[in-house]
């Protein structure tokens, strides 16, 4: 089995444009460096493995934990990975689109198979445009049956906690006047629980700290916002997270880390209650026989 320090040295390919450069790891798919190519400035935070092993897991067919670790599918146990297939996944295939695009692709074999029961292909293109990094999903169902999958973002955005910066510092801003906002949480079992937890918004603005994450992420279902702004003091860059289409949203980070996931999704982790059945999966999508699907998150430097 890889060490989190060999999952950390995998080939990363690069691509750039006048403005930004973007480094992504050949496992899964990665993104591993998003820089501001005059000022220097990093955006995605550097992985310590003692910290936790990851920058920006790719999400697909599933987010979060499964209810008892497995799907059914006829009847038969697949034991679907927590997050899904591609997470830490060696075998996309890359292609070079050109000096600023380039994607990632899985198809279903006989090894996929065993995890998850459909035929399928999966492509993540990475694209720069201006100050934009566009992160996009496409999903195509290549068997003759219904197809149940989510899918959704993972990236770990840096927040230095140098020159006396502190975590409540930094702030995600809501598109929204509203004082509050509500997140559902996930129960001991990892998955999610009917619990809530309210926090107060400042102009609508989620101020970040230590004790926020201690009860690990903040889940805002159906949002009814297609952005946040990742405001950050100092001289340092703010970042706008553009998701239309998805639903959800998550906030993570290991308590007192220094970034914040920040991680819009189609679909939600299984609640405690939720059946196993994939075709009863309660917010899964269900992709026709010979249809496709795209879905975008930008990342804009701002």
């Amino acid at each position: 089995m890889d060490s989190l320090a060999d999952k950390t040295t995998r080939m990363q390919y690069h691509i750039q444009n006048e403005h930004l450069s973007a480094g992504i790891s050949s496992l899964g798919a990665e993104i591993r460096s998003l820089k501001d190519r005059q000022s220097g400035e990093e955006f995605i935070w550097q992985i310590n493995p003692e910290v936790w092993g990851s920058s920006a897991p790719v999400l697909f067919p599933a987010i979060g934990s499964l209810k008892d670790g497995y799907v059914l599918h006829k009847g038969e146990k697949y034991a679907l990975p927590k997050h899904g297939i591609i997470r830490n996944n060696q075998d996309l295939k890359f292609q070079q689109i050109s000096d600023s695009e380039c994607s990632f692709s899985l198809e279903s074999s006989p090894a996929t198979a065993k995890l998850y029961p459909f035929e399928f292909r999966f492509r993540v293109s990475y694209k720069l445009e201006g100050r934009r990094l566009i992160m996009e999903y496409h999903i195509e169902n290549l068997g003759d049956e219904l197809m149940p999958f989510i899918c959704g973002g993972h990236t770990a955005y840096a927040l230095p906690l140098k020159d006396g910066f502190r975590l409540n510092d930094y702030q995600v801003q809501f598109p929204t006047p509203a004082e509050s906002i509500e997140a559902l949480t996930l129960a001991e079992s990892g998955l999610l629980g009917s619990r809530k937890r309210n926090f107060p918004l400042e102009k609508g603005a989620l101020v970040l700290n230590q004790d926020i994450f201690k009860e690990d992420a903040l889940i805002f279902a159906n949002v009814n916002c297609e952005e946040v702004i990742l405001k950050k003091p100092g001289q340092q860059s703010d970042l706008r997270i553009v998701f239309k289409g998805y639903p959800h949203l998550a906030l993570w980070a290991k308590p007192g880390a220094d970034y914040v996931c920040i991680e819009p999704w189609l679909g939600l982790p299984d609640r405690e209650e939720e059946p196993t059945d994939l075709s009863e999966k309660s917010t899964y999508r269900f992709l026709e026989a010979g249809n496709s699907f795209s879905i975008a998150i930008s990342t804009e430097v701002i």
